[in-house]
């Protein structure tokens, strides 16, 4: 799998220095069982790889803030870019805070704000998209479907959390599409606003959590979109206006602190005790997912559906048309 995806990359004249990066970005979210952000995502994402104009460079600045213009970079390059700076203005003002527009997409948030907590700091990374969500009771759709991720540094591993604040990720549409296979219930809405399993009948995800999961989706909105001067809603026309944000804590103060990592260990270690009604243990954010990379990482083993394999195989072949 691996290796086509090399090939893939070669074809697509990525940067040499950047496959591994690129490949093993869209690894980690087929291994955590994400399978609409991994090996699914690579091959749709791969169509826009030569699209890349330069390298990603900060436009704007201002104390610990940060814009920066990806120049259609890659997604997992240009968000490489953008997280590093964002952990150089935490170790100098406390705090970075960086939005980047104007780049390709990336598969799972997840590696990071892992990426940030391992280097001692609050990490959150989130994202827009084109208004392809609503929220209950609305039939138009109006904000993107704006998902985040956080993670933070323990004694141990980092304690991550990445979601969509949609009931379903967007992703699964698109495979759905393509695999004419039916969608979850309760995740997509028809152009009435009823709810649909159809992927063809299907016109925009739906907000999770009622009213309270519209405002978190809100805030994700105006923190990818107004907080930088970045389009946002129904004003997201392509993946080019599409608003990014990575923010970077220093729990430290600067070096003169270090309890924030044990007070996190304690707070898993609480969670791990936590008596449930079935007597299994409390499912832990993030933990089923690294439980399943570990698996997969050590059986050296993927299994894809056989549509995914095939455009797989293509785009190694240089045939980047056939989606």
């Amino acid at each position: 799998m691996r290796h086509l995806m090399v090939q893939t990359c070669r074809h697509a004249e990525v940067p040499k220095k950047s496959v591994d990066l690129v490949v093993d970005h869209f690894l980690v979210g087929e291994t955590q069982g994400k399978h609409s952000h991994g090996v699914a995502k690579f091959c749709f994402e791969s169509q826009f790889f030569h699209e890349r104009q330069g390298s990603p460079s900060t436009v704007r600045e201002h104390g610990a803030l940060a814009v920066v213009d990806a120049r259609r970079e890659i997604g997992p390059i240009s968000a490489d870019y953008a997280v590093r700076a964002a952990e150089s203005r935490a170790r100098r003002w406390g705090v970075g805070i960086v939005g980047m527009i104007n780049t390709q997409r990336y598969g799972v948030l997840s590696p990071w704000s892992e990426h940030l907590a391992r280097a001692g700091f609050l990490g959150v990374v989130m994202n827009t998209s084109r208004a392809d969500s609503t929220v209950a009771g609305a039939r138009t759709p109006f904000l993107g479907v704006n998902p985040i991720s956080y993670a933070v540094p323990t004694r141990g591993e980092p304690l991550v959390v990445d979601m969509s604040t949609t009931r379903s990720p967007m992703g699964v549409l698109w495979e759905a599409r393509r695999a004419g296979t039916a969608l979850p219930g309760e995740a997509f809405v028809d152009r009435d606003g009823e709810f649909t399993t159809d992927p063809h009948e299907a016109a925009s995800a739906m907000v999770f959590g009622g009213h309270r999961g519209f405002a978190l989706s809100l805030l994700i909105q105006i923190m990818t979109g107004s907080l930088f001067g970045f389009p946002m809603g129904g004003d997201v026309d392509s993946t080019w206006t599409t608003g990014y944000t990575f923010i970077a804590v220093d729990p430290s103060f600067g070096g003169v602190l270090d309890g924030f990592p044990d007070a996190n260990a304690e707070l898993v270690r609480s969670m791990e005790g936590v008596a449930t009604r079935d007597g299994l243990p409390l499912r832990i954010p993030g933990q089923e997912s690294r439980e399943r990379r570990r698996t997969a990482l050590s059986a050296g083993e993927l299994s894809v559906d056989d549509s995914v394999y095939r455009r797989l195989e293509a785009r190694a072949a240089g045939d980047f048309s056939r989606d």
